[in-house]
């Protein structure tokens, strides 16, 4: 099981200690330097829990921000697109993480209702959903209602599947990665296990035993690969309307007649990036300013095969 690792500094032990309790409480399991044994490796044992989780929250204060170690991890996170950030003191944050939303904790005393522990939960629910199934002797943790507004980084797209948890089992006619990125364009969640929180389990020829038994067993909706393709062709329209996209690279048509396309779907084609774009088309050779904004941004990219896919199909 993948764990949340807490990135902080260590004269910041008291908030970090509180807010660790709260997530596990909550049914997270987290991983912090309190775990670390005598004699073992520092430097191993963190590598070793950074490339095992699942969501790194930061915590950034005044004495993060001159931590090395924090700036590693963070951009350990960053690099991997499962960083939170949370503010829990008043401070400049690093540069390469200003323009990322965050979590403001300066005011939080440790509840577990306050809006902005709320909102952390919902961050970290989109990286890491926790399971509905009960352990021995304990209640199954509740699940937390979906996020009605978007952290920077995880933003909400308006496509039919948005939120959607889906798992693929079987022999289907393009690859997992294929899917994957369908998946990731219209808002939903790509995994590949069946859990409580999965919604669709979208079965190919020969599908495995083990999913077939546990999506019926949590009354999950099985569909063929065929009723999924159609689903997702009509998640594409509402995903794209009113979003901004640009295009980089060697494209395959003409730059003007790729953005005439994309104002008929009722898409905003643009020139560079912003805070405010949500997807990037990229071809052969793409510009490195583009992509190198796009990441500080989170935008999306969608590969040009994929999005003469979608041009196509509507």
């Amino acid at each position: 099981m993948s764990h949340i690792f807490i990135s902080y500094s260590s004269k910041d032990r008291p908030k970090t200690k509180a807010l660790a309790a709260v997530l596990e409480e909550r049914g997270w399991k987290v991983w912090w330097d309190k775990h670390l044994k005598p004699g073992k490796a520092f430097d191993n044992a963190i590598s070793k829990a950074l490339d095992e989780a699942g969501c790194i929250i930061v915590l950034w204060s005044e004495n993060s921000v001159e931590s090395s170690w924090v700036l590693e991890e963070a951009y350990e996170g960053l690099e991997r697109k499962i960083l939170t950030p949370a503010l829990i003191g008043k401070t400049r944050l690093p540069f390469g993480y200003r323009r990322l939303q965050y979590v403001d904790l300066t005011r939080w005393k440790g509840g577990k209702a306050s809006k902005a522990i709320v909102q952390l939960f919902e961050a970290v629910e989109a990286l890491m959903p926790l399971s509905t199934e009960p352990t021995p002797g304990k209640k199954a943790p509740r699940k937390p209602k979906a996020p009605t507004a978007s952290i920077k980084g995880r933003r909400t797209y308006s496509g039919a599947l948005d939120g959607k948890t889906i798992v693929f089992t079987g022999a289907l006619s393009e690859s997992r990665n294929a899917h994957a990125e369908k998946v990731k364009v219209v808002g939903a969640n790509f995994t590949d296990t069946v859990s409580g929180n999965t919604d669709y389990l979208v079965v190919g020829k020969d599908p495995g035993a083990t999913k077939l038994k546990a999506a019926e067993e949590k009354g999950i909706k099985k569909i063929t690969e065929k009723a999924w393709l159609k689903m997702l062709n009509e998640a594409y329209r509402r995903t794209l309307q009113n979003k901004t996209i640009v295009f980089t690279g060697k494209l395959n048509a003409p730059r003007a007649e790729l953005e005439k396309a994309a104002r008929k779907l009722g898409a905003k084609p643009t020139g560079s990036i912003s805070g405010k774009t949500d997807f990037l088309v990229v071809g052969a050779n793409p510009g490195k300013v583009k992509l190198d904004a796009a990441k500080e941004y989170s935008v999306k990219i969608i590969k040009e095969n994929l999005w003469k896919e979608i041009i196509d199909t509507l």
